[in-house]
């Protein structure tokens, strides 16, 4: 029930955004009001974004440590800059150069945000040695990329201006590198690809890895289980955006 809460949370979420994309300011104390309330004592922001994304943490909060809260707080802060940068790009008709776009382009989706409930639904919660670690980050960015370039992939073609999806990959490489919107679309399906066989190397070297670096049994257990948590979670969500109708539709004309 509390992830069926969330996604519903995130589809409301991208349509007030959406709602405030001539408004800077608008968008960014909507941004900012629902982290205060989902994630500080402050209760005097009473947008009901932000009560209902309060409501999910309170109740997945009672089933994981206080750590966990945290570092979902943390998470969903970085969805602040891509959401008000992209809007001001479409405001002055401007596109990102590709100093700093992947950083942006892969927090920009919200994905970061649900991978903390991946945690939630095994009941682990990783230590802070081993959720920082260098095998772990390199797992978790994978992920991330291909949740979103999947999304980018699927989503490129049912816009009717792709050029207003700043964080979109297709578009950025239409415009960093003169692509057409085929070869766009090649290229990010072959770093999907790339980036599923890094994955699936990543993930079976993984126990070596970290007994190389001293982690114990228990946290190697741990780590797999979440790591294959992580694989179910980016291959669940290609099977998703090829079952959905509404990625069926093809409104993009352009070349």
């Amino acid at each position: 029930m509390i992830l069926s809460d969330l996604l519903g949370w995130f589809c409301c979420q991208g349509n007030l955004a959406d709602e405030d994309r001539h408004e800077p300011e608008a968008l960014e104390r909507l941004i900012r009001g629902t982290y205060t309330t989902a994630f500080t004592r402050d209760t005097t922001n009473r947008e009901p974004l932000g009560r209902a994304l309060a409501d999910i943490i309170r109740r997945a909060s009672r089933l994981m440590p206080p750590l966990w809260k945290q570092r979902v707080a943390e998470q969903y802060s970085s969805y602040l800059a891509p959401s008000t940068t992209a809007l001001m790009h479409r405001i002055n008709h401007t596109q990102p150069g590709v100093e700093g776009y992947e950083t942006l382009w892969q927090t920009a989706g919200g994905f970061q945000v649900c991978l903390e409930f991946t945690y939630l639904v095994q009941n682990i919660q990783l230590s802070s040695a081993l959720y920082y670690s260098q095998p772990w980050q390199e797992l978790r960015s994978l992920t991330l990329n291909l949740l979103k370039a999947v999304n980018d992939l699927l989503s490129f073609r049912i816009m009717e201006n792709p050029d207003e999806d700043i964080y979109n990959l297709l578009t950025h490489l239409r415009h960093t590198q003169g692509l057409s919107a085929t070869q766009a679309a090649n290229e990010v399906s072959q770093r999907i690809e790339q980036w599923a066989t890094q994955f699936a190397r990543a993930q079976a070297v993984l126990p070596e890895r970290l007994a190389a670096l001293g982690y114990e049994v228990r946290a190697q257990e741990q780590a797999m289980i979440c790591a294959q948590a992580l694989h179910n979670q980016w291959r669940g969500n290609i099977a998703w955006h090829l079952t959905v109708p509404r990625y069926r539709e093809i409104r993009f004309k352009g070349q």
